[in-house]
């Protein structure tokens, strides 16, 4: 260690006698090491943490896959459901008797639990002020499966988890602090969820946000407590157009109701194998009675099984490919940054030839001078890592606030862990090592007598093979930066295109001064004509505002990722060849009256809806102009007559007029076939909805206005989702934004490194040809003659520069086509764009020293050795 010590010690002086070039490297190196580490700390928290519970590697969650739906097992499912490479449906929801058989017959789970599948915002009041909090129902043994004890109080327990219980919950520890200021005493105190009286029982642990990372749960309720918190998702409450089945008494009853995740915790020594096997013999018992001889045996679900640690990867399938993404663009970064210092090193290394000869010659051995060289490029490449750390720390609070500027509100811990501080450290070691490695190698290749010979303060007079050798390297290097600086401008462009793409699509209706929020009146109790009548007084009262122009309210705000579908069958209506009649759709919605004035949408045949339209009226409906092309083209679309469902619902409704397309759910898919239907036509079906209020100025100056409207209705109901159609069509696109962002920033900062690297390579090559230069003129070269000179060798650089990174650009361009919107990964307006700036960036960066070389003295020039 004694030399080790002494090598860091002299490092250490000489990097504090060079402060211009220990600041710039150091620089360039924070900027690409704590890029890395910021981005690493969202894929840590993302994708490779594990659940904040006891031995959270015993957790397994069970799903299942089918090829095709299961319709003789199953008749609603709510949760999740996806389909993979093969074509499978998968799905991590389970009904509720499936969940009691393998809780009561396995032999592989020490403990099991359930949950809802369901997110729920719920409506919460306390002390007669109502507020929001995000819920979620679960088994009375999810905390005793995890192995969480609350800070306060107790957690739910099974006897909590039973018909006729007392209503207990357990609040997050967030919740507590920011609802009840981290009250002592809030233990036995009521809150009102959803109009029920619920006790608090106990405070989860700091640390502890559920079982979905980014989602943070505030209060835990028992899952028996769903017909009283959450009626609309009981079988006798569900809505729909279509024929309704026979409903189970409740959802704990519905085998054909799926509807429950289940999480456990294996036994020591069983394997997921053993656990796989074992419980899907237990769900093809529990779902026998169901399936009939004439089944299809691949539709019939099979049981899997995938780790638990770290909970449900909701947040890892939305964010882990945009992550990798930018992981790979900040690496290409550091990788440039480590071009440049490597750059200075060769530059310094000139510098200290003759004491590199010294050494030599007084018997330094060469690997001992090889260690000396390396453990300063180390040394740089530490002082970076912790300058980049504290940049990541400020980036990476930036990063989650940008990631949560979209419609899901998102929780992350992000502070530097062990494994985050293990990342920067071992990327400051290898970062040191790549550029400090071949500058060294070339700096103790020296040839003694000529190096000796030098007289202080001058440039070494090296053989010219060598010198050659050691400036095509830098020009390598600065070849190498102008690429994938290029690169990663193709890529911003891309993104930044795609965004401007997006933001300018026409979506049909319009998007100014308009507010949207929503509101559940059947969390307090409302239903049927009641909740009709409470609708039609907030909308009346809404337009007698100040400001207001128009007011209405629909099932689905438009570009808000939600979207209802349905089979519909149309009357008269003759296939299209190849088209079978029950593969009819249509998406719809359930809207008030002055919905198209409202939002802006343009009728083109008929008319809207109306207050008319009312449960004692003709079912009506309008459609839009997709719907219209695709079922009804060439005919009269008014007065036609159709139906959600089979063909014997084909003449319930009859369309009364026609709408423009508007955008439904998102800004990038095609406006499919809609149905619009009056909301107020079936009160049993009505549930919470979305209202939207046109304003004559800025729609959130009326939020105030609004909100004592609803609360001089109902003061137990609070709005949620308060904004503009500005701000809801800005979270769309959160995602674009931030690629955009990112991307922009990065490749801005990539071209300036590469930039400032063919600034300091043509210096030091300027540099050296002082004498040459000075020859020249002596001889009769003009300055114009040296500015060229010099100017066409760093330009040829930057060329070759740009040449290899369009052809860089073109190949790695289409890893990121799902990601664009409205152009292709080789858009050459993008690609010409690009390469016009890093020309201009890296032509103005080849000038400098060009300009600077051009003015030499001749005499000066003449004497410099």
């Amino acid at each position: 260690m004694g030399p080790l010590l002494g090598d860091v010690r002299y490092g250490l002086r000489m990097l504090a006698k060079r402060p211009g070039f220990t600041a710039v490297a150091v620089l360039s190196l924070a900027l690409g090491i704590g890029a890395n580490t910021a981005i690493f700390s969202l894929i840590d928290a993302v994708l490779l943490k594990t659940l904040p519970v006891q031995n959270p590697q015993q957790l397994v969650l069970l799903d299942w896959a089918s090829h095709g739906w299961p319709n003789h097992t199953m008749h609603s499912l709510s949760g999740n459901m996806d389909q993979d490479k093969s074509g499978r449906l998968t799905s991590t929801s389970f009904s509720y008797p499936g969940y009691e058989q393998i809780r009561a017959r396995n032999q592989a789970f020490s403990s099991v639990m359930a949950l809802a599948g369901n997110e729920s915002e719920l409506n919460v009041g306390y002390n007669g002020e109502p507020g929001r909090a995000q819920g979620q129902l679960v088994s009375g043994t999810f905390f005793p499966t995890l192995g969480v004890q609350p800070v306060l109080g107790r957690a739910l327990t099974p006897d909590d988890d039973r018909i006729g219980a007392s209503p207990a919950a357990v609040i997050s520890y967030g919740y507590w602090e920011r609802r009840f200021g981290r009250d002592p005493a809030i233990l036995g105190r009521t809150i009102a969820v959803n109009s029920v009286p619920f006790s608090i029982v106990g405070v989860s642990p700091p640390e502890f946000y559920g079982v979905q990372p980014g989602r943070a749960v505030e209060v835990w309720l028992p899952l028996h407590t769903q017909p009283q918190v959450e009626p609309r998702w009981s079988p006798e409450e569900e809505a729909g157009t279509g024929p309704k089945k026979p409903a189970a008494a409740s959802l704990f009853e519905a085998r054909d109701n799926w509807w429950v995740l289940i999480m456990g915790r294996m036994k020591p020594g069983v394997s997921e194998q053993q656990v796989r096997a074992e419980l899907d013999v237990i769900l093809q018992q529990s779902m026998a009675p169901d399936v009939k001889p004439a089944t299809k045996a691949e539709t019939i679900p099979h049981l899997g099984v995938e780790s638990g640690s770290k909970g449900l990867d909701y947040l890892r399938g939305e964010f882990s490919k945009p992550l990798f993404i930018l992981m790979t663009v900040v690496g290409l970064v550091l990788l440039i940054a480590c071009a440049n210092v490597a750059n200075l090193l060769l530059a310094r290394a000139a510098s200290r030839q003759k004491e590199i000869a010294v050494r030599l010659a007084v018997g330094a051995g060469r690997r001992r001078l090889l260690r000396q060289l390396l453990t300063e490029s180390v040394l740089l490449a530490g002082l970076g890592g912790v300058v980049g750390l504290v940049l990541a720390y400020w980036g990476t609070d930036l990063l989650v606030a940008l990631m949560a500027s979209g419609r899901q509100t998102i929780t992350l811990s992000v502070t530097p862990d062990p494994r985050v501080l293990g990342f920067t450290a071992a990327v400051s070691v290898l970062t040191g090592i790549l550029f400090g490695l071949s500058p060294a190698l070339r700096s103790t290749r020296v040839d003694l007598t000529p190096a000796l010979k030098e007289s202080a303060g001058t440039l070494p007079r090296v053989t010219q093979g060598k010198r050659r050798l050691r400036l095509d390297l830098g020009k390598t290097l600065v070849v190498t930066q102008v690429a994938l600086s290029l690169l990663l401008l193709v890529g911003a462009g891309l993104f930044v295109r795609t965004l401007t793409n997006l933001e300018s699509v026409n979506i049909g209706f319009d998007r100014r001064n308009l507010l949207l929020f929503g509101i559940n009146p059947t969390e307090d109790g409302y239903k049927g004509e009641r909740l009709a009548d409470f609708y039609r007084e907030l909308t009346r009262r809404l337009e007698g505002l100040p400001g207001v122009r128009s007011a209405t309210m629909s099932l689905i705000t438009p570009i808000n990722a939600g979207a209802s579908i349905n089979g519909v069958s149309i009357q008269g209506y003759t296939p299209k060849p190849g088209e079978k009649d029950d593969q009819l759709e249509t998406y719809f919605n359930s809207v008030g009256p002055r919905f198209f004035e409202t939002m802006g949408i343009p009728l083109l045949l008929g008319r809207g809806i109306g207050t008319g339209d009312t449960d004692t009226a003709p079912k009506v409906a309008v459609v839009n102009e997709k719907f219209f092309r695709q079922y009804l083209e060439g005919e009269n679309p008014l007065g036609r007559r159709f139906g959600f469902g089979d063909k014997k619902r084909s003449g319930d409704i009859e369309i009364v007029g026609v709408a423009a397309d508007a955008k439904y759910d998102s800004l990038r898919k095609e406006v499919p076939p809609t149905a619009y239907v009056p909301a107020l036509q079936d009160p049993r079906s009505l549930g919470g909805m979305n209202f939207e209020v046109r304003t004559a100025g800025d729609p959130m100056e009326l939020v105030s206005a609004v909100r004592r409207v609803a609360r001089d209705m109902d003061p137990n109901l609070a709005l949620y989702r308060v904004q503009s159609e500005v701000e809801q069509i800005n979270q769309a696109v959160f995602q674009e934004r931030l690629f955009a962002r990112l991307t922009s920033f990065f490749g801005l900062l990539a071209a300036l490194l590469a930039c400032v690297g063919v600034y300091g390579i043509m210096a030091f090559a300027a540099t050296q040809r002082t004498r040459e230069i000075g020859i020249r003129m002596a001889l009769g070269a003009s300055r114009r003659e040296i500015l060229q000179m010099v100017l066409r060798e760093s330009l040829l650089l930057v060329a070759v520069g740009i040449a290899m990174g369009i052809f860089m650009a073109l190949g790695a361009s289409r890893s990121i086509s799902t990601l664009l919107f409205g152009l292709q990964p080789t858009d050459p307006l993008t690609i010409a764009a690009a390469t016009l700036l890093m020309i201009a960036a890296a032509g103005l960066a080849g000038y400098l020293p060009a300009r600077r070389a051009s003015y030499v003295d001749p005499m000066v020039a003449l004497r410099y050795e």
